[in-house]
């Protein structure tokens, strides 16, 4: 949020202080008997290879607030939209979150197998259908409400 070195600690402090609010879409398959909205606390840890992350038994490290934000009931097909509202910042949190709950992104190529089989051409013509919607924080130097949002669509 800063090209001032000055100033850079302040901004990454809201991070770590959660005083961000971060809003992501998700398109996801539905799930009827899912009640939401609900709340995702788990602890997430590295996995194999490497780049994934999983779910361990132990104290939360990751909190996942997920709601419908748009009727399921009205859906005209087995996926629907998705707020997602993460409350940390973990690695993959939304993703495994998500497919921890047998909901998993579209086109997520992580979660819940592994699948690095598509070619580069493959993965154009079907992105993760994950967005990052809004976000919003107080400025710490300026003290003004700050909201910025995506117009892009799923």
């Amino acid at each position: 949020f800063s090209v001032n070195p000055d100033t850079r600690g302040e901004y990454a402090s809201m991070f770590q202080t959660r005083k961000v609010t971060k809003v992501y879409e998700a398109l996801a398959p539905a799930r009827r008997d899912l009640s939401l909205p609900l709340t995702r606390r788990s602890r997430i840890v590295r996995g194999e290879p490497f780049f994934r992350m999983k779910e361990i038994d132990g104290d939360a490290n990751s909190e996942t607030q997920i709601e419908l934000a748009e009727n399921a009931e009205r859906a005209t097909s087995d996926a629907v939209l998705y707020r997602l509202i993460p409350v940390t910042g973990r690695k993959h949190q939304l993703r495994l979150h998500m497919s921890a709950l047998g909901i998993p992104i579209l086109n997520d190529r992580l979660y819940p197998e592994l699948s690095l089989e598509r070619t580069s051409e493959d993965r154009f013509s079907t992105p993760l259908r994950l967005l990052a919607r809004s976000i919003a924080f107080e400025d710490p130097l300026t003290r003004r409400e700050r909201y910025f949002e995506s117009i892009r669509t799923l």
